[in-house]
Order: C-alpha cells, then structure tokens, then sequence
C-alpha cells in the first residue's frame, strides 16, 4: 500500500522495534522499586529524560511521559491551571485544536472556565492582534497549536508566547505535527509547556512526552500521584519509552533532508493538481507534509474509499476524531461552509514518501474526478 497518512501515525523504525526489546529484556522492572532491576528500570528513564531535554533544547526535569499525546494535552492543560489563582478563570485558544484540546476546553467551561476561540484567517492562522487584545494579566492560560494537524497551517507561537510571557500568563504548546519535522526549540519557542507523540515519528503508540518549564508552578490533577513527581499516576512503561527516545534521535537527524522531501513533493502536488482541486492554506508558510484537499464534485469520504481500493492509504481529517466532524469544525473557522468541508482529504508525507506514490495519487484522484462528473452528466 502506498501510505500517505503519517499525520495519523507511521510506522515504527526497525531502529526503534530493537531498542523496545532489548529495553524489554534489560529494563523490566518497576521504576519505583527499591530494588536493582528497579535501579536499572530508573536509570533508562533519566537517560531517556535527559536525551529528550536536549531535544526540546530545555531541562531534563521537566520532561514526563504519558500514554499518548492526547493524555498529555489534558493532564497538562489541567496540571497548569491547578497552579494558577483559582480566580483566573479566561483561557485562550483556536477551533483549530487537537481534539485532545477541544475536548478539554468544553469540559473547562462546564466547570466554569471561559474559553476564548480566537479568529483565524483563509490560510488556518490566527490574528494576532486579537489575540493580543484578549490576552491579560488575569488570563488563566493560552493553549495554541504549533502545525495544524488538517492543514498544517503554523501558528505564530513565539510571538504569542513573548506577547502572554510578558503578562505572567502560561501558554501551552500541541507540537505533535512539529516536532522531527520542523526546526524545533522550545527555549526560543518560549512556551510554558509542551506535549509531542512517539508514534507520529516512527516510535511506538501508547508513549507522548511532555515539557513543562521546571521554573513554573503546577499541582497534580489527581491528589495521591506519586509517579513522575506526582504528574501522572502508573508504572511507565520503559520499553516504549526507550523505543520512542530512539526514533525521536533518528527523526531529528534525518530532520532537514525530510523537510526538503517534503517541499519538493508539496511543490510538485501543488502544480500538478487536477482541475478544480483546492490545496488549502499558504504553501509558503505552512507545513510541507501535510496537504488538506478540498475537492470539486465529490465528498471526501467516498475518494478516500476509492484510494483505499486502490490501495492508497489518506484520510478525512484527524483519525483522533474521525467521524466526529474534526475536520468540518476546522474547516468552518476558516471559513469554508459544511457542504464543502464534507469534501475534504488529507494527505501526509514521511521521509519515505516518493514522487511516484504522490504522482500514483493525483492519477486516481484525477481519473475519480473524471468518472464522477461523467455519471452526474449521464
């Protein structure tokens, strides 16, 4: 099959497979037992912490695991504002979240939170002078997306993050499209916290990693926790771990050679798309690997069917919430109307994507195009 839906998840590197078994067989303990095989299960942890931090470019200590990204989008986002004054009850934020974040900003504001959706523009970016006006000293947190993961449109986080910084105002930052793919610093960054996910960079499923800045206050979601300094409950799982650290080194190192791949191929879908095929946001600022598609005269789901018989793997939208309209929500505060959003596609790169599966795409996109119109005409 040809697999253009890396932004779901991609397949684990054989580099990432031997490092999970070789942890597996090695480092099986628990890490809070007291004795050897514990010691041997914790020490894989602070390596693997201390590599992270250097990846993040921030402090080891400040580095947790989770059971996926999505898990550490809400732990983080709850463990935050724990920390902040119970009074402080405004949060910032884009419709164009994760449905990780999405769905804990609605459980925010059943609990009293006001939730702040700031506006963006045709490409999927926000105003950023909007969001400077609904920012203050009194805002409980800023939660923003690095890589739109629809369209892989780039939000301007640094200057968010200086903007919110100078008010004492946290801002957590989604950079699960981003990171390995993108240049990634979260010191220059200058966000509170972070979240990314193993799976999305050749690692395992079940392992996401979260940066929270050492220097900043936050409290336990669930009183009790004793894990990971209290963060999240549960005996981590090391292998995985280890497996994720591994194919994090390799991503970072094949980083900027990907990252040309990926322009190269962006370019050349972008001119070789068949009539009527919209490519949606600012190839010159967004993301190259993701591409998100609005087509002529057909829904989404049923070119996606078609591809997939073809044995050609896209997708909808955000498989974290296929089905549940992630997609149509982005696409509606962009400004696209329902009718049209149903007609989207999402297709991404990884490092081994090639011009001939991109070009093998464009062909059965083209030639469904074609037989479409052709039975609407009959």
């Amino acid at each position: 099959m040809i697999y253009l839906d890396t932004a779901a998840t991609s397949p684990m590197r054989k580099e990432a497979i031997d490092a999970y078994i070789e942890a597996a067989k090695t480092a099986f303990g628990n890490t809070q037992s007291l004795h050897d095989a514990g010691s041997t299960a914790a020490e894989y942890i602070t390596s693997c912490k201390q590599m992270w931090g250097r990846f993040f470019n921030g402090r080891a200590e400040g580095v947790y695991f989770t059971a996926n990204a999505s898990e550490g989008n809400q732990f983080t986002i709850r463990s935050l504002l724990r920390g902040r004054p119970s009074e402080f009850r405004d949060i910032i934020t884009t419709k164009l979240e994760h449905a990780s974040v999405l769905t804990t900003m609605h459980e925010l504001e059943k609990e009293g939170y006001r939730i702040h959706y700031i506006p963006v523009d045709l490409f999927g970016v926000l105003d950023i002078k909007e969001f400077e006006r609904a920012v203050n000293q009194k805002t409980a947190l800023v939660v923003m997306q690095l890589v739109n993961s629809e369209m892989g449109a780039i939000q301007p986080v640094e200057a968010c993050a200086t903007y919110a910084k100078q008010l004492g105002v946290p801002i957590h930052c989604d950079i699960v499209q981003g990171f390995g793919k993108i240049p990634l610093d979260l010191t220059t960054l200058g966000v509170t916290s972070a979240v990314c996910s193993a799976h999305k960079i050749g690692g395992p499923k079940g392992v996401g990693i979260v940066y929270i800045d050492p220097a900043v206050h936050w409290e336990s979601v669930y009183e009790g926790t004793t894990h990971q300094n209290g963060f999240r409950g549960g005996t981590v799982d090391v292998p995985a771990i280890v497996a994720a650290t591994i194919a994090a080194k390799y991503a970072l190192a094949e980083q900027q050679d990907a990252y040309q791949q990926a322009i190269y191929l962006q370019d050349f879908m972008s001119y070789n798309l068949p009539e009527g095929v919209q490519l949606v946001g600012n190839v010159e600022t967004k993301s190259p690997f993701i591409q998100g598609l609005i087509l002529p005269h057909v829904e989404g789901q049923w070119m996606m069917l078609e591809c997939n018989r073809q044995q050609i793997a896209i997708s909808t939208g955000t498989a974290c919430k296929i089905g549940f309209g992630e997609a149509m929500s982005a696409m509606g505060a962009i400004g696209f109307e329902s009718d049209v959003a149903r007609k989207f596609v999402r297709i991404s790169f990884n490092p081994h994507t090639t011009l001939r599966e991109v070009k093998a795409f464009i062909e059965v996109v083209n030639q469904s195009l074609i037989e479409n119109k052709t039975r609407a005409t009959q």
